[in-house]
């Protein structure tokens, strides 16, 4: 049902895009046997595996050399089924300035971000982070759809509720804030900062756990705050330790907790001629439960298309 409602979705004009204005053309029952799967990591590991949603799909042709050269019409249909479960999941979003403001990302290895700390990056470790760590209405939940992927190039996940941390280095890193910065996807400039404001604490607690905010090639610790550098450090190494590596398979969804698992991507070797792994990616907004201090953050001004309203609310 899902391969045959994108494909009508697309007939009648739609995209992934403007999906929210084509909701009533989705059948509820479609709604509602998604709704069975489209649930949000609920385990101390921060993630779970939609495995082959959408394998049903044909291949869409050779993976893009970099995302402004994709072909959107060649993966229509896909991308509006990949949109269509995230807004099952909760309210998806782009933003104005990274890839041109569409709803769906495409990641694949490109010429001259090799060793960029971004998605296009391929020959170096794409450091643990958690997406969007810079503003506060930043995703709760991190959609990776696999296109392509012959080389079992993994994701590595981390939750922090794994992570092997001391009493004092979790109080030291919930109450000493520090200042992290849009990544280098993102167009346009944002360096004149936020100031003392817009400082960030890298971790807190919620009902159901630990949560965390980390981003580190991003970020800028005080220079005089040895104990907090060490905490920071600490971090990363145990993120390491309780970190696994999850290979998704052609019409695979990971589906990562944004404020429970930081991720990362090993480094590999690209080849730049069409059967270079290839994931999509949609970021979705749930229910806001961080702290209220993050209300006053400016978020660098950056600026969301969305977030667009939820099918499973709408149903």
């Amino acid at each position: 049902m899902l391969l045959e409602t994108a494909s009508a979705l697309a007939v009648a004009g739609a995209t992934a895009d403007t999906l929210h204005l084509h909701a009533a053309l989705v059948p509820q029952s479609l709604v509602a046997a998604l709704s069975e799967v489209a649930r949000s990591p609920r385990s101390d590991s921060g993630y779970r595996v939609l495995k082959g949603i959408l394998s049903e799909f044909p291949d869409p042709g050779p993976t893009p050399s970099s995302w402004k050269s994709a072909d959107h019409e060649r993966t229509r249909e896909f991308d509006l089924a990949f949109a269509l479960i995230a807004s099952v999941f909760g309210k998806p979003f782009g933003w104005k300035s990274q890839q041109d403001g569409r709803l769906v990302h495409n990641i694949v290895p490109t010429q001259g971000q090799e060793t960029m700390q971004v998605g296009g990056s391929s020959t170096v470790r794409l450091e643990w982070h958690t997406e969007d760590s810079y503003h506060p209405d930043r995703p709760e939940l991190l959609l990776l759809a696999c296109v392509r992927n012959p080389d079992d190039i993994g994701t590595d996940i981390a939750s922090v509720r794994r992570a092997d941390l001391s009493e004092a280095d979790i109080a030291l890193l919930s109450t000493t804030p520090v200042l992290i910065e849009p990544d280098d996807s993102y167009a346009g400039s944002w360096s004149e900062g936020q100031g003392d404001e817009g400082k960030m604490t890298t971790l807190w607690q919620t009902e159901d756990g630990l949560c965390m905010r980390f981003d580190p090639p991003y970020t800028r610790l005080p220079e005089d705050a040895p104990e907090l550098c060490a905490a920071w450090r600490r971090l990363s190494e145990s993120l390491d330790q309780a970190g696994m590596t999850v290979a998704g398979q052609p019409g695979d969804i990971v589906v990562v907790d944004n404020d429970v698992a930081a991720h990362a991507r090993r480094p590999f070797q690209a080849r730049y001629d069409g059967t270079d792994r290839w994931l999509k990616r949609i970021l979705v907004r749930g229910e806001w439960k961080r702290p209220e201090a993050e209300l006053g953050e400016r978020g660098y001004g950056q600026v969301q298309i969305g977030p667009h309203p939820s099918l499973r609310s709408a149903g």
